[in-house]
């Protein structure tokens, strides 16, 4: 938070890529549009977003708008990877050395590879400082998620190092309501809640209460449409391949499944060459990355199942969006997902035999389909943006007054 007559600005830096037109607009390809950033406004007047950006001439297709009234960007190179980061070092340096000095307080979306960058240089100015801890990297970076020689060493690095700031933020908010917590615990859950130190928890989903769906029916259904969803194909950690496995056994059985991935990215090639391989690729559709929340809903709600063998988590906003249209899921018991869908419900990630047996119980068993979705209904409205905005509001408002004080 930088302090400019009364007015109150924080530095948020999550992690991904940005796009940014001559005329200052960015875009993105994930979730974090400007509705996103837009609730940090819920106190402070003003947000600069630090993200990697690169500078293009028209804005991309099917890209959200993430700058927009009190959002800001602020420049930083578009790295990928450890080498590419080595090769702009002196760059990213100067830069986080200088946003580190001309903001009085942030907030890291941790962990990430700009959030930790940036947190280490702004840790040495011994300001306040919060982090939104969002996934467990050692289950993200577990082997098979990703193919480069620098994993077990990024896996070993990022887990100690979410350790480390964890203790020492001033503010910690988990998206999970136990798991990350007893993981990497805050200062305040080891010594006690003060003023200086306070943690919470809050998903980053967003489900307003005109989203919530009804619940569906099932019993006059012969044929199935599943949906999975991941925003970016850049591993192989949401379980695509399992899958597409997992429909070949169903498939073979006479059961009529189809399935739908909504997402877009490197791999995409290599999914559809392997739902070749599997010879289910007639019944795999890849619909690309659709541009906001209202069109994954829309084709999320029209279909009968959702299922996500994902290899690592925080708390998967797609599986509480999917359940708030009263969707019955399927995923694996990593992170926080046991703390929305009963065990009943999970299956181990690389288990395709696991999820084809699971699928065929609940289509065979359409009552159970149909109490699944009332279920999930339920529990989806204990993560209502109403409930969660309180709660970040009730957060960042601790933040703002460290920080106020810290600067008189």
């Amino acid at each position: 938070m930088s302090i400019v007559g009364d007015l109150m600005e924080v530095m948020v830096v999550p992690d991904g890529h940005y796009y940014k037109l001559p005329s200052g607009e960015v875009y993105v390809e994930s979730v974090f549009n400007y509705e996103f950033f837009a609730r940090y406004l819920s106190v402070f007047d003003k947000v600069y977003v630090l993200g990697r950006i690169t500078y293009v001439d028209k804005a991309p297709k099917n890209m959200k708008l993430a700058s927009g009234n009190k959002v800001e960007f602020l420049d930083f190179p578009a790295f990928r990877g450890p080498w590419q980061y080595l090769r702009n070092y002196k760059t990213i340096k100067k830069l986080a050395k200088s946003y580190s000095n001309r903001f009085d307080c942030a907030i890291f979306r941790v962990p990430g590879a700009t959030a930790n960058i940036i947190s280490k240089e702004f840790i040495s100015t011994k300001k306040p400082f919060a982090v939104e801890v969002v996934v467990d990297p050692w289950d993200y970076f577990r082997k098979g998620t990703i193919k480069s020689i620098t994993r077990p060493i990024v896996r070993l690095s990022w887990t100690n190092y979410l350790k480390r700031i964890c203790k020492i933020a001033n503010g910690v908010s988990y998206v999970t309501r136990e798991y990350l917590q007893k993981k990497y615990p805050s200062h305040s859950l080891i010594y006690g809640e003060t003023k200086e130190y306070f943690s919470t928890n809050y998903s980053s989903v967003s489900i307003r209460k005109d989203s919530y769906g009804k619940p569906k029916k099932y019993f006059d259904k012969s044929s199935y449409v599943i949906t999975h969803a991941a925003n970016s194909f850049t591993t192989y950690g949401k379980g695509h391949n399992t899958l597409m496995k997992a429909l070949k056994i169903l498939r073979e059985s006479n059961i009529d499944v189809k399935i739908i991935f909504i997402g877009d990215g490197p791999l995409k090639e290599n999914f559809i060459e392997f739902s070749k391989e599997l010879g289910v690729s007639e019944h795999v559709k890849f619909i690309g990355r659709l541009s906001d929340g209202n069109e994954v809903r829309n084709v999320v709600s029209k279909s009968d199942l959702f299922v996500f063998p994902t290899m690592a988590e925080g708390l998967p906003r797609v599986i509480l969006e999917a359940m708030s249209v009263g969707l019955p899921c399927i995923s694996s018991p990593v992170s926080g997902i046991p703390e929305i869908l009963g065990k009943e419900f999970l299956i181990d990630y690389d288990d395709f035999k696991g999820y084809a047996t699971k699928i065929m119980e609940l289509i065979n068993n359409k009552e159970l389909l149909e109490e699944a979705s009332i279920n999930n209904i339920k529990v989806a409205q204990e993560y209502s943006e109403e409930t969660l905005n309180m709660r970040r509001e009730m957060f960042f408002r601790k933040l703002y007054d460290l920080a106020k004080n810290s600067v008189k």
